[in-house]
């Protein structure tokens, strides 16, 4: 009777006790909205948690029936005694690289997963500190964002974004102490956002206009109507308006986003123009870079971009 089945069993089990939730961790998706933007921030991690997890396999692999069922039991823990010792340093070294995992702002807030639900929070009454901070900026609040981030990755722009924000909604209404936090009103707050023009998500200030009859809909700067179109692009549909730029950008213009300079956002910028549609140089830039972050590493090396397509 083959022994197969049950090994795979226990290595399975082996992998679990030793990797727990980092074996269906997966690099989160950064988007740039606003404040620092670090797309590549967590490549380092995701390199060696996936190296770490071959190896271990391959390790296993390697072993014969009788050393592997020798060391292990079908829990997939340690059972011989002599091989108890190499188990914990095993462990103590994947303990060391797993506290190397970057929280999960550490390359900026636009996280993918974690958007702001901003119709029930604008359903609120009131909001506490740390929720008009989160809310301000366009992630969910989790209470303190700090907590158990202490000695994690994170890049430094980030975190001093989130203070100066911080700082800023703080130093404007009163909080109370420590002691005895409170929350202020959501109307007082989001008027606030909109009288100072502080870059806030423009859904939430539409859902507390709506639930809170705030008025400042009426004063919208660019007088766009409230069509179901004009409505501000959630995450994914971001997502996809980038993958779109990047493709027609690469076979459409030539254009090589590994190259340190590069002719196309000029030449794009000076058709938008004759076409009156004109955008600003930097923003074109901008969004082929965040275009290029969305392209995976085996397309990136073996798609290279197309000859500009000929105009008639």
């Amino acid at each position: 009777m083959s022994n197969e089945p049950s090994r795979a069993y226990i290595t399975k089990k082996i992998l679990q006790r030793r990797y727990g939730r980092l074996l269906k961790w997966r690099k989160p998706v950064v988007h740039n909205i606003r404040g620092p933007f670090h797309p590549d921030v967590f490549d380092g991690f995701a390199f060696d948690v996936a190296l770490s997890i071959r190896v271990c396999e391959e390790t296993l692999q390697d072993l014969t029936d009788e050393e592997f069922f020798e060391r292990f039991d079908l829990r997939g823990e340690v059972s011989n005694e002599t091989h108890i010792l190499s188990e914990r340093l095993t462990l103590a070294e994947l303990k060391a690289v797993f506290q190397q995992e970057p929280v999960w702002f550490a390359g900026g807030f636009g996280v993918e997963g974690r958007e702001a639900d901003v119709q029930h929070w604008a359903r609120m009454q009131r909001w506490s500190l740390d929720e008009a901070v989160a809310l301000s900026i366009g992630y969910e609040p989790y209470g303190d964002l700090l907590d158990g981030a202490d000695g994690m990755p994170v890049q430094n722009d980030v975190l001093a974004y989130y203070y100066k924000r911080r700082a800023l909604i703080e130093d404007n209404f009163d909080w109370g102490g420590e002691a005895s936090p409170r929350k202020n009103c959501v109307s007082d707050v989001v008027r606030w956002f909109d009288q100072v023009v502080l870059d806030v998500p423009q859904q939430l200030l539409a859902a507390a206009d709506k639930y809170h009859a705030l008025g400042i809909g009426k004063k919208s700067k660019l007088g766009c109507s409230s069509s179901a179109d004009d409505k501000p692009l959630d995450p994914r549909e971001r997502s996809t308006m980038l993958k779109m730029i990047i493709a027609l950008a690469m076979k459409g213009y030539g254009y090589d986003p590994s190259a340190e300079r590069s002719p196309t956002p000029t030449e794009i910028e000076s058709e938008m123009n004759l076409l009156g549609l004109g955008i600003n140089l930097d923003t074109i830039r901008k969004h082929l870079r965040s275009g290029a972050t969305l392209l995976d590493d085996e397309v990136f090396d073996n798609v290279r971009p197309s000859e500009r397509i000929k105009k008639e």
